[in-house]
Formats: structure tokens, C-alpha cells, sequence
């Protein structure tokens, strides 16, 4: 299961139980998570996890945002690789040295 998937999962698990003003907030969350708006490597905030936890935070879900910061949602190994072989990951890998790139186990596929 895509971590996306895995993450709006866990949100409307919480929603079920939640009042029906936090269920609602849940929700808004899970939906916004199955975009893929909050995954490691998607850009749409500088980092999306700290963007997710802070938000997470500020809406004064501590327990779910704890859960986000211990990297209980991180990205598999499966979709680190997803990204380093499409467009954006290879543009970031052309900007690493060589052996950064190798460090990292990134591969210039072009």
C-alpha cells in the first residue's frame, strides 16, 4: 500500500472516533493525503512532512502529529526509488557529485 494510502487510512481511523468537529478535520486531512500533497517526495511544500506535522499541530491533533514526526509515514524504500528515477529525482540527482550521487544511491539514468 502507497504510503498516501496508508496515511488517509490511519486519519479516517482517528476521524471514526474522533467528535464530529475533529472527525470533520480528520477527514479534510485524509483527502488532502491521498493527493499525495504530503508525501516525502512530492512538491508541494519545501518539505511535506514538516508541513504536515506542523499543521497537524496547529489543528491540536499532537497524538497523530507524534506519530508523523517518529516516521511512521515516511516513504518506502519502493517510492524512494519512484522518485529518484522520474524526471524531478534525476533533475536533483544532475545537481549532486558524483559521489554524493553514489552516497545516496542515485543513479543518472540519461
Amino acid at each position: 500500500m502507497r504510503t498516501r494510502d496508508r496515511l488517509a487510512a490511519e486519519l479516517r481511523k482517528v476521524a471514526a472516533i474522533a467528535s464530529p468537529h475533529n472527525a470533520a478535520k480528520y477527514e479534510a486531512f485524509a483527502k488532502r493525503a491521498e493527493t499525495g500533497e504530503f508525501d516525502d517526495y512530492a512538491e508541494t511544500y519545501l518539505c511535506p512532512v514538516t508541513q504536515l506535522y506542523s499543521e497537524l499541530m496547529a489543528a491540536g491533533f499532537r497524538a497523530f502529529a507524534d506519530r508523523v514526526a517518529s516516521g511512521e509515514f515516511d516513504a518506502t524504500r519502493e517510492e524512494s526509488d519512484e522518485w529518484a528515477r522520474s524526471q524531478s529525482g534525476q533533475d536533483a540527482a544532475k545537481h549532486l557529485s558524483p559521489e554524493m550521487r553514489k552516497v545516496l544511491g542515485l543513479d543518472l539514468l540519461n
